[in-house]
């Protein structure tokens, strides 16, 4: 992994994570071709120490980009003697391979943040096992470019959609910001929120320092569903460039979490439903989002950009 070297508003190394301290260096053993790249170096106590920091600092990429790599890739940590087994063609071509992309500071402080707890460090991966289930590039969700991604009807893109919503809803409760509600105490009553449900989960999302009156954009494109019709989605202060079939809103962060519950216990989990076949990629998109803002939220870098780059016309990190 190497950084751009004049790329603004990144954190300065030495990040230091559980057991890991992650270095910006000049690349070794080869030249970069980036001007002023810096390669990722990382201090730790084994290669599979190593190896498992470099995992989490990709797929903390992939969560301060609110998108996948364009193409596949698997970082390998390595060093003058290991991974051992490697020949001598394999080796040079390990030690010649460059990945770069921007955000990779950024990426590596979120690393060592998310490292200091087991919640964390498996809500990431979850967030990216869902990015790798199923995702869309940002720019496909421009209203301009793809004003409405039709529903499929096809069973196996249905399962897709239902794994990748069912790993980002995990997302928030391994945050412990998921709905805590029960038959006897449900969280909602006569179709409205049930105070005392509201109220808990307001209160945890407070301490995890979710800023509640900071609404999140959901997307909603083309005609109503057969979903929608049977859970009306919540009220919101319709996007600017909402209009014919772009019916993007911003709602309130804890009707957000609701409806994600919803589509993952009512229509993705828990075996094939009715609605199932009714599941979109906005859904998961939707779900994605909701996991996504949670988790930078909780580990601190939700504003990173609003605090470090104000002049930038930016809300939150990248996406």
């Amino acid at each position: 992994m190497v950084a751009h070297g004049e790329e603004p508003y990144q954190p300065d190394s030495p990040f230091n994570g559980a057991g890991w301290t992650a270095l910006l260096e000049e690349p070794w053993p080869r030249t970069s071709t980036i001007v002023g790249g810096r390669e990722v170096v990382l201090v730790a106590r084994s290669l599979e120490t190593a190896q498992r920091t470099l995992n989490l600092i990709h797929s903390c990429h992939s969560l301060v980009q609110g998108a996948p790599d364009l193409f596949t890739v698997q970082p390998l940590a390595f060093n003058g003697l290991q991974p051992e087994g490697l020949s001598t063609e394999e080796r040079a071509t390990v030690e010649r391979y460059l990945y770069s992309a921007s955000n990779f500071p950024l990426a590596c402080a979120v690393a060592a943040k998310a490292s200091r707890r087991r919640s964390t460090v498996y809500a990431v991966a979850k967030y990216a096992f869902s990015l790798a289930t199923f995702s869309i590039q940002l720019v496909d969700l421009e209203p301009w470019r793809a004003p409405h991604l039709a529903i499929s009807s096809f069973p196996d893109d249905h399962v897709m959609f239902a794994h990748a919503i069912m790993a980002a809803y995990s997302v928030v409760e391994d945050l412990g910001l998921n709905l805590r509600a029960s038959a006897k105490n449900p969280s909602r009553i006569d179709g409205e929120w049930n105070p005392a449900v509201r109220s808990d989960l307001e209160s945890r999302l407070l301490a995890a320092g979710v800023v509640l009156h900071e609404k999140l954009l959901w997307t909603v494109r083309g005609p109503r569903r057969r979903i929608e019709r049977k859970r009306p989605l919540p009220d919101g202060e319709a996007a600017p460039w909402a209009g014919q079939l772009v019916r993007d809103s911003d709602i309130p962060i804890v009707d957000a979490i609701a409806y994600a519950e919803w589509l993952r216990s009512a229509v993705a989990a828990h075996g094939v439903k009715d609605l199932t076949p009714a599941l979109s990629p906005y859904d998961v998109i939707n779900v994605q989002h909701v996991a996504r803002r949670l988790l930078l939220e909780k580990l601190g870098f939700w504003r990173w950009w609003e605090e470090h780059a104000p002049r930038r016309s930016v809300d939150a990190v990248p996406g």
